[in-house]
């Protein structure tokens, strides 16, 4: 806006110069004065060409200017937009059915099993009655993949459905590592010793290090994956696909359990 100000002045002033020159210089009759009208058109022609070139110069200076500075900021929006998507960790989750203590199953050395209430009510009330290191229960597995080692402020929340009706399990594991696999327990507090359990839902949301929030929800219900990244007053769709009924279980598993019989 100071530019144009400054552009139309400085046309106004260019403008004006040869009329001013002309009623006060050329126009004016003093003794040994020679007025010459075509010499006077001659040059007010010369000069308006003159200074026409030079504002359009300086026109075309400013409109490619304003375009490498436009091109500059939408090469920059790329960058960080391409830098977003890299730095996204995309989460995968698989529930099944274990030894309690997660024995033979080969996990990473890191990994972690959350100890819930349902979990530690469970175990608690176990151990009058039989060997821990015999019993089973129900986990949902998770572990995140993408270039970044780690994923923050995670949060998972679980609905799960018992004779008791629906029950929820809220869990923050706050900072998710690359390679490691996170333990769920699907148990719910004051649940009847061999009860079954269906998982319904599970919510899982964190931020990548590019401060992006992201929502996956694993919906049995709708039998649906659907994983969104939650923008400031709208969401985009990453994936979403139907999921098909399927069992599996670990190698090292099957093998005790071979052995056992």
């Amino acid at each position: 806006m100071i530019f144009l100000k400054r552009f139309v002045y400085l046309v106004l002033l260019i403008v004006g110069l040869p009329i001013i020159l002309n009623y006060g210089l050329f126009s004016w009759s003093a003794p040994g004065l020679n007025v010459d009208e075509n010499a006077w058109l001659g040059f007010f022609a010369n000069y308006v060409g003159l200074i026409s070139a030079v504002c359009i110069a300086l026109y075309q200076q400013y409109n490619q200017r304003k375009k490498d500075k436009e091109d500059e900021h939408t090469q920059k929006l790329k960058e960080d937009e391409q830098d977003r998507k890299s730095n996204r960790s995309f989460l995968v989750l698989h529930d099944f059915y274990a030894n309690i203590k997660l024995n033979n199953v080969k996990t990473h050395k890191n990994s972690r099993v959350i100890e819930t209430d349902g979990y530690k009510w469970l175990i608690d009330h176990l151990k009058p009655v039989v060997n821990v290191d015999d019993a089973s229960t129900s986990f949902i597995k998770l572990s995140h993949y993408g270039n970044p080692e780690v994923i923050l402020d995670c949060k998972v929340n679980i609905e799960v459905k018992s004779l008791k009706g629906l029950t929820k399990i809220n869990v923050d594991i706050g900072v998710f590592e690359k390679g490691i696999e996170i333990f769920i327990p699907i148990v719910t507090r004051d649940a009847e010793f061999g009860e079954t359990v269906d998982l319904m839902l599970v919510k899982v949301t964190y931020c990548t290090l590019r401060n992006e929030k992201i929502e996956y929800t694993h919906d049995l219900s709708q039998k649906k994956d659907i994983c969104k990244v939650l923008h400031e007053g709208y969401e985009e769709t990453l994936y979403e696909f139907q999921l098909d009924e399927s069992s599996w279980t670990y190698p090292n598993k099957l093998i005790h359990e071979q052995n056992s019989q």
